[in-house]
């Protein structure tokens, strides 16, 4: 049987792979599953899409197969995953549905399946929408039982649950300056509302919807913010922050105009988490920053790494009651909220932690722990799960420490490097840190050239 999932969900290009009739056989295999693990209940599906031209298409598909299989609909529109996600709680639903490319470029799309608590299908509940979806054995509901489809709104519900787990008062104190790119994607459906609500100063650009993204590639990676990264700094402002297409992640840029990695705002949230709590377990990847590792030693907490991936962190999280996960690419999970990246959430957080601070955002930064960052990637031909795994091989006969939980990473004293094949792209990266600049350029060139010698060998 072929694979359709990846690491969570499906992607592909849009009317090519992820046809229309591709989300139809989606949508009758997701609700012929439903209906064989409960064929006497009324059951209900939140659907919703993030703002790429290709969604309403495939979004009306998908809830015709659950509609035909006798599936109820609740369909939310444009909204961010991480609401979608929420909607499931919040409508006390039997499962969910997105339809996003999150931050791939705009010819794409893809369909994400989701548990009823909002986390992303079980892999054994997804091999049999595999099953199905191949076999095409679906279930058909007669005449007078097809589902019927309701339309609701998730933004109001999802930016109030946010505020509620934030100090407003103490933000509307110090009133920041807040620059907002939500790269016309479904975060301009929320953000902007929800920082003005907030008690800040807000500036948008890039804000209305367009699934075009005609402003900016929907990665928010440094080479794509430029522009956003000098306007913050003639603005002003205290700090800007920048979405992806489905608004899952956030990534921030300081009062000077510099790019702030990921893994320091998680880490700034995880800080201050700890503080809160006195302690508690935290989810992260193998490929984030040693900076969790040591604000867990400084505040009595726990860290648990796993293989790249949200889906993998919030997993995890749930499993041990976690407090808070996150990944270096500036998607932060908080597990009472919503079982997945959540962009706004985290945007309201590190708002709540800047205004109790008092400091500018640089200076914030300036208080985590001190290490270097290097990232690269390499385009290569073959499999790249198998070079990587002869990148192990050749670090061994060096007499390197290895970890291989996902890829390579050497471990050094000092810092580590850490080579990974992509899960999407045909491509593998490099991740390096250190204590100093000098090292962390080391480590990179170790990964590369080690990388270089399996790919020569």
């Amino acid at each position: 049987m072929s694979k359709i999932f990846g690491t969570f969900g499906v992607r592909g290009i849009a009317n090519e792979k992820i046809t229309p009739e591709f989300a139809l056989k989606m949508g009758l295999a997701f609700g012929t599953l439903l209906k064989r693990e409960e064929p006497t209940k009324e059951l209900w599906v939140v659907v919703g899409r993030d703002t790429r031209v290709s969604g309403e298409m495939l979004k009306n598909a998908l809830i015709s197969g659950l509609l035909s299989t006798g599936i109820n609909v609740i369909d939310v529109g444009i909204a961010p995953t991480p609401a979608i996600q929420f909607a499931c709680k919040y409508f006390k639903v039997d499962g969910g549905a997105v339809i996003t490319a999150s931050h791939n470029p705009p010819e794409y799309n893809g369909i994400k399946l989701l548990e009823p608590n909002g986390l992303g299908l079980k892999k054994e509940r997804e091999s049999i929408v595999e099953e199905l979806f191949f076999n095409e054995e679906f279930h058909k509901a007669k005449w007078h039982e097809i589902g019927q489809l309701l339309e609701r709104d998730i933004i109001r519900p999802y930016i109030d649950a946010i505020k509620s787990k934030v100090d407003i008062e103490v933000i509307k104190k110090r009133r920041p300056f807040v620059v907002v790119d939500t790269s016309n994607g479904a975060g301009s459906l929320v953000l902007p509302y929800l920082l003005r609500e907030l008690g800040c100063k807000v500036v948008s650009v890039n804000a209305q919807p367009d699934g075009h993204f005609p402003a900016r590639n929907p990665e928010p990676n440094e080479e794509n913010l430029q522009g956003f990264m000098k306007i913050v700094k003639a603005l002003g402002a205290d700090f800007g922050v920048a979405q992806d297409g489905d608004a899952d992640r956030s990534v921030f840029i300081d009062e000077n105009g510099n790019f702030v990695q990921g893994d320091k705002t998680f880490a700034l949230v995880v800080k201050d988490m700890l503080e809160e709590n006195k302690g508690g377990l935290v989810v992260t990847t193998i490929a984030t920053s040693h900076i969790i590792d040591e604000l867990a030693k400084m505040y009595n907490g726990k860290v648990i790494k796993t293989k790249v991936g949200d889906l993998i962190v919030s997993r995890t999280l749930l499993e041990h009651n976690g407090l808070v996960g996150g990944e270096e690419n500036g998607g932060v999970i908080f597990p009472d909220h919503v079982l997945g990246r959540d962009g706004a959430m985290t945007v309201a957080k590190i708002v709540e932690i800047f205004a109790k601070s008092g400091k500018k955002f640089s200076e914030l930064i300036g208080t985590l722990p001190k290490f270097y960052q290097l990232k690269t990637k390499k385009h290569v031909e073959g499999d790249r799960k198998i070079i990587v795994a002869k990148v192990a091989e050749f670090a061994k006969k060096e007499g390197l420490t290895i970890d291989t939980t996902d890829g390579t990473k050497i471990l050094f004293k000092d810092g580590w490097v850490l080579v990974r094949a992509s899960g999407t792209e045909p491509i593998i990266r490099i991740f390096a840190e250190a204590k100093s600049e000098e090292k962390v350029r080391e480590y990179l060139n170790l990964g590369l050239d080690l990388l270089e010698k399996v790919l020569n060998d």
